[in-house]
């Protein structure tokens, strides 16, 4: 179920995202910094806040973020700025064009050998194939990442790769190895005192006993699961944990109790107002009713189960709009990223046709001088100077090539470019002895 799939990406995402803060506070710090790594990390950040909220101002903010960074030679920041635009791309139900941009972000990654950034990258594929309910495929960038953190010091985001392996094959209904997960990753959120992780291990642990139909242990730790999650506000696993204590008391039949968590749920789905949690508990509050025979109060939520299930299919249609706009509007940056670096290639281009053309008009000057009487000092100078231009042209022609076969790689460029001037210094002393014999007209 995708809500299933969304407690398993509200761990991923916080390990995407930055750690939350003020937009607004945000926003002022990103107006008074300069164009730099600071600024490039700041719309990121910027970007994870508005993940799910606003794809379009992760356009914005992302896209700006990766051309700096690409300006400024900035790779960090480029690759954090990818993985925004993946996320984007997911959230709005293009998936292809997400997983393509998050392939892109862990193959960077990896070619920088980034520990940090390969995780978030294998976060972001796993949450993708998550989206699609295609759980097999995610756990096996999951189990990637647990294979990153295994010489990884105890702490929250090994305690939280582990709670998402236990979900993954949670879904994938493999609760022996869930249980396994789920047990590892509460040893490690007990040592490090991470509460909020225990909580979330307790109502998982509690989900695999709802499913084993052993409903007086799933209560106890849903129970268990609560007062953290009320202590956090969290509303999205308090919804959760008491739609899955309705479902445990009313398999017990237990209807009292079974509404009373099913209201609490409703309300949290309101407050978060959701039509796809909204559809869900309306749905399980007119089972209880009509089980208890109250037939006015079942078709009520009935009816609001239908009305949100309808918004449900609006919203739908409104997401698929919004992915078309969205991506029309990253297919417009796009190109307009494409016609400035054109534009910038030309200048390039022209630069070095400049060059190319005042390179021999200078030596064609010196040879010129060099008929006229001269002191040999000076046609000494513009000969080597000449040369020097010359030969300085032929390192800034080849020096993108090194840098794009050896991959900026330092000693690489370093070895080529040594071999270069290994050639050029023997050429460059023979010209300067024969423009010294030719050209130099010695003052008596």
């Amino acid at each position: 179920m995708k809500k299933f799939a969304t407690l398993l990406l509200t761990g991923i995402a916080s390990l995407i995202l930055p750690a939350q803060q003020n937009i607004d506070s945000l926003r002022q710090l990103l107006s008074a910094s300069k164009t730099d790594t600071s600024s490039i990390n700041l719309m990121n950040q910027i970007a994870g806040e508005f993940a799910e909220s606003s794809p379009d101002s992760v356009l914005k903010y992302a896209t700006e973020a990766r051309r700096l960074s690409q300006k400024i030679n900035y790779t960090n920041g480029e690759i954090r700025s990818i993985l925004n635009l993946s996320w984007a791309f997911t959230v709005t139900g293009n998936y292809s064009r997400g997983l393509e941009y998050a392939l892109d972000g862990l193959k960077r990654s990896e070619e920088i050998d980034n520990l940090e950034l390969v995780a978030r990258s294998l976060w972001v594929i796993g949450g993708a194939y998550s989206f699609q309910d295609d759980h097999q495929q995610a756990l096996i960038y999951v189990l990637r990442i647990l294979d990153l953190f295994k010489n990884r010091p105890v702490d929250a985001q090994l305690a939280g790769a582990l709670l998402n392996t236990a979900v993954t094959y949670f879904s994938l209904n493999q609760l022996d190895s869930s249980s396994f997960y789920l047990n590892r990753s509460l040893n490690v959120a007990t040592k490090i005192k991470d509460y909020g992780a225990i909580a979330a291990i307790q109502m998982n642990t509690g989900r695999i006993f709802l499913k084993q139909q052993q409903y007086d242990t799933a209560i106890s730790y849903f129970q268990k699961a609560m007062p953290r999650f009320i202590q956090d506000n969290n509303h999205l696993f308090i919804y959760s944990n008491t739609y899955f204590l309705a479902n445990a008391f009313d398999s017990l039949r237990q209807y009292d109790s079974a509404m009373y968590y099913a209201q609490l749920s409703l309300h949290h789905a309101k407050t978060m107002n959701t039509s796809a949690y909204l559809s869900e508990i309306a749905k399980q509050l007119s089972s209880v009713y009509r089980k208890i025979g109250q037939p006015d109060s079942a078709l009520y939520f009935m009816n609001m189960a239908m009305i949100a299930k309808d918004s449900v299919n609006s919203q739908e249609i409104q997401k698929k709009i919004q992915m078309m706009t969205f991506n029309e509007r990253m297919r417009q940056t796009e190109i307009a990223e494409q016609k400035k670096q054109e534009a910038q290639a030309r200048k390039r281009n022209l630069e070095l046709s400049a060059i190319a053309i005042f390179i021999p008009l200078f030596l064609l000057m010196v040879l010129l001088i060099g008929r006229r009487k001269v002191k040999s000092r000076t046609i000494e100078f513009l000969g080597v100077l000449g040369l020097l231009f010359l030969f300085e042209f032929i390192v800034l022609l080849v020096h993108p090539y090194i840098g794009h076969w050896t991959h900026e790689s330092p000693v690489w460029m370093l070895l080529i470019l040594a071999a270069i001037a290994a050639v050029l210094i023997p050429l460059h002393y023979r010209s300067e002895s024969w423009i010294k014999k030719k050209l130099s007209r010695v003052e008596k």
